[in-house]
Order: C-alpha cells, then sequence, then structure tokens
C-alpha cells in the first residue's frame, strides 16, 4: 500500500516553529523562508522544499520526510556566526512536538549539519541542517 504524502502540511509547520522560536528570532529577525529573493537580507534560513518516501506501520500511513535548512550568514571570518545559527536550528526542531494541519507528527530528528563558505564574499557562510521526521494518519 503506497503511503500518505503529508510533506506540504509538516514544511508549513516547520517554517512556523522556526519563524517562531526565540533563539533563531534574535539571530535572523523573522528571516525564515521556502523561497528567497536575489537579495534577501543577511542572515536569514530557507526551508526547501521535503523530500518525501512512503511510511507503512501498524495502524498508520503516512510519509518518511528528508528536510534541509540552509542558513546564510556574513560577518565572521571563523564562521561562528552559521555554526550558531544551525545550532539553533537543530535545537528547534530536534524533537519537536509540532501540530500538523493534516497528519500527526509522529517523530522529528536532527540527522546532521554541515558548513561551507560561500563565493559571495570573505566571511560569507552556508550551512545545511538536515532532519528526518516521520508524518501520518491513523487507518
Amino acid at each position: 500500500m503506497p503511503g500518505l504524502d503529508l510533506a506540504d502540511p509538516l514544511a508549513r509547520a516547520v517554517l512556523a516553529r522556526l519563524a517562531a522560536d526565540p533563539g533563531l528570532r534574535a539571530l535572523v529577525q523573522g528571516r525564515v523562508r521556502d523561497v528567497v529573493s536575489a537579495r534577501e537580507t543577511w542572515p536569514f534560513l530557507r526551508l526547501d522544499p521535503p523530500e518525501t518516501a512512503p511510511f507503512e506501520a501498524e495502524g498508520w500511513t503516512g510519509c518518511t520526510c528528508r528536510l534541509s535548512v540552509h542558513a546564510f550568514a556574513r560577518g565572521e571570518r571563523d564562521g561562528g556566526a552559521i555554526r550558531r545559527l544551525l545550532a539553533a536550528a537543530a535545537a528547534a526542531l530536534d524533537e519537536a512536538d509540532l501540530a500538523l494541519e493534516r497528519g500527526e507528527l509522529l517523530w522529528l530528528a536532527h540527522d546532521r549539519s554541515l558548513v561551507l563558505a560561500e563565493p559571495q564574499g570573505p566571511a560569507s557562510w552556508h550551512g545545511v541542517a538536515r532532519f528526518t521526521a516521520v508524518a501520518a494518519l491513523p487507518r
């Protein structure tokens, strides 16, 4: 039996959590997006569309979602700003109990984070925090 794609309600809940988190708000002043312009003010976060796979368990049908939160920061040559931003995103989402518009979030876990130099100038950084989530509906 195929799973049920609940990626959209999950993505909306993740964006809302990131935007509302006090630690992240202090770092990005509410700049949490799923789409950004070329002139976005730094620092900011961007959520990619989730990658999905079917999820089936006794009594549940839904999807496993891989989430990628991209962080962009400038100003510190050692990358400290981007590491703080990634740590705050991980703290906001790891094991979070998010209410979905449809379905239930069974779990959400931080898998790993990666820091990359951003080619937009010295002391510009791009970080990626990866998460795995399972969203499902009872059958």
